[in-house]
């Protein structure tokens, strides 16, 4: 495995920790607090750390030259940031 696939696989696993963790601490101050608004912002956050694991490994793709993946890769954020748009006008 080459150096710049794990440098890579390392910024993933960094971006899906800080988001289930930063996730983590919404909800269970949103639960502490007895506030519904950390809550929302804790479930936000966990429906978009996906979106910036995806986002995280096209970067990594179109810096590693890897056309036909970065462009399956851009297609798929794509359709993950058009679903957000859609459910958030529904």
């Amino acid at each position: 495995m080459s150096p710049r696939v794990r440098t890579l696989e390392r910024v993933v696993e960094a971006a899906l920790t800080a988001g289930v963790a930063g996730s983590g601490l919404l909800l269970v101050a949103g639960l502490v607090l007895g506030s519904t608004a950390p809550l929302w912002w804790g479930v936000l956050l966990l429906i978009l750390t996906p979106v910036a694991r995806v986002l995280v490994v096209t970067v990594g793709l179109i810096l590693d030259h890897d056309w036909l993946f970065a462009g399956v890769s851009l297609f798929v954020l794509g359709v993950l940031l058009s679903s957000v748009y859609v459910s958030g006008r529904l």
